[in-house]
């Protein structure tokens, strides 16, 4: 069961009626790299927030924004005090060519002239909700990169399945391979006997049979079904959102490789070096999509 390290998720909520979002995204990484945006955030809260994320993300660049939104405020009453005092102020200064409904209206679009009621932003309770709307926002955001892992994972077991039908086709040319290389011995020593040159019957056995381990494969096609099995069961294995397979997915591909290109060397045939290059090819393509793995 794998986990993409890419993902978003966010919340919404209002709090103290204020309008707050919390938007995490998550991004390939080595470690785990968190950045929090979130105006004037005590430190405290900085400290909280890490400790919620790494309860949800082991390894990937978490990316956390908070957005405020403005205060809904409450009209309690006009303060009429201030309200006359405009009207007056405003007589003075322009006289008849305002009208005395003018003043009044110009003076009533102001906000001061009315008494608000406005929630306190910076309560206790504020950041106890903010912390819940970002640990919705990172539910929501372990359901995405679940589902990413699951399709990283149907590709993985399909390429991972076409890496095993080349590895059968070769296992099934290797002895092939070695038939026609002591056919072409024979060949070859039938043309010196021919020529009545003298060959040491046992020098000449060693030195085949050194050739024919040489030009043999099947070792190297052992262990690439090893390696084969064991990428499956790790795929597949249970776990949850902190368990990190990407660095040993990651391993098993360089010792897929490894095998592949000293059976690339070995084999001096036309047709297992193109089931090579296709187990190669494939094996680039699974380490592209394995590095979003976590």
């Amino acid at each position: 069961m794998a986990y993409s390290m890419t993902g978003f998720g966010s919340a919404r909520n209002q709090i103290e009626n204020i309008d707050v979002e919390v938007q995490v995204k998550t991004l390939n990484h080595r470690g785990l790299d968190i950045h929090i945006t979130f105006p004037s955030m005590p430190g405290q809260l900085e400290l909280l927030f890490q400790k919620l994320i790494r309860q949800y993300v082991a390894r990937g660049r978490v990316d956390v924004t908070v957005i405020i939104g403005d205060p809904k405020t409450v009209r309690a009453g006009l303060n009429s005090a201030l309200l006359e005092a405009r009207v007056a102020a405003l007589k003075s200064l322009f006289g008849d060519t305002w009208s005395n409904n003018k003043c009044y209206e110009f003076c009533l679009g102001q906000k001061d002239v009315w008494e608000l009621d406005q929630a306190p932003i910076m309560s206790n309770h504020f950041y106890e909700g903010v912390l819940e709307t970002a640990r919705q926002a990172l539910e929501i955001l372990t359901k995405a990169r679940r589902a990413e892992g699951k399709a990283l994972e149907a590709y993985m077991l399909n390429a991972l399945d076409e890496i095993d039908t080349c590895r059968q086709a070769a296992l099934t040319r290797a002895p092939e391979r070695l038939t026609e290389y002591q056919a072409q011995v024979h060949e070859r020593l039938a043309t010196l006997s021919y020529e009545h040159i003298e060959l040491d019957p046992v020098r000449l056995a060693t030195e085949v049979a050194i050739l024919a381990d040489k030009l043999d494969v099947t070792e190297e096609l052992t262990r690439i079904a090893t390696h084969l099995s064991a990428l499956r069961i790790l795929v597949l294995s249970p776990s949850d959102p902190l368990t990190c397979i990407g660095k040993k997915v990651d391993f098993y591909l360089q010792e897929l490789n490894r095998e592949a290109t000293t059976m690339a060397s070995k084999s001096r045939d036309t047709i297992l070096t193109s089931q090579t290059i296709e187990i190669r090819t494939k094996l680039e393509s699974i380490r592209e999509q394995a590095a979003n793995i976590q």
